[in-house]
């Protein structure tokens, strides 16, 4: 079972659908209407309900292009009718995008672990909102503890991916998160 064996993040993603199904809906602070409904007689911010969203990034996982459609339609099999109704998302290898979009069938969105904040250029192994966003691709992370760690992602170039993908009319999922030792 490549859920369980391979990769715990997937299988925290399935608690959580399950949590879901129990707890009922989340909250959130906003000022705006976009989430919701604003009573504009009163000012500051308010408790509104939002669509929840799952997301789970498969890192450096799985290992094959077989694997990762194997994964991916696993994951897509565990949403059922009776799944809550709650935005689903996987953040996963470059290599990988196309087949899992495929293997999950539009049951969940399909995202890019990142992007680069240049459209073009001399750029090894960099990879563009352009190039993700003509595969299908309108999700990607910036931000993660690991890219930061790992990679020296600063909060320059963390800032400029954001903006990058706001301007090219694509969705950030912004890590704010800390490493596990912190």
């Amino acid at each position: 079972n490549l859920l369980t064996t391979n990769n715990s993040t997937m299988k925290l993603l399935l608690n959580a659908l399950t949590f879901l199904a129990v707890a009922g809906p989340s909250f959130a602070f906003t000022t705006s209407s976009k989430f919701g409904v604003v009573n504009r007689s009163e000012s500051g911010t308010k408790l509104l309900a939002r669509k929840p969203f799952i997301s789970g990034n498969w890192k450096l996982n799985p290992q094959t292009r077989d694997e990762a459609i194997a994964l991916g339609q696993e994951i897509a099999a565990s949403i059922t009718p009776d799944t809550p109704d709650i935005d689903i998302a996987l953040f996963v290898p470059y290599v990988f995008i196309e087949s899992t979009m495929n293997a999950v069938d539009g049951k969940l969105m399909v995202g890019a672990e990142g992007v680069s904040p240049e459209s073009q250029g001399a750029f090894t192994g960099a990879v563009s909102c352009s190039m993700v966003k003509s595969i299908g691709v309108q999700w990607a992370l910036a931000g993660h503890s690991e890219r930061r760690t790992l990679f020296g992602e600063t909060d320059e170039e963390i800032n400029g991916q954001c903006l990058k993908l706001i301007e090219d009319g694509m969705s950030v999922m912004l890590c704010i998160g800390e490493t596990l030792a912190e």
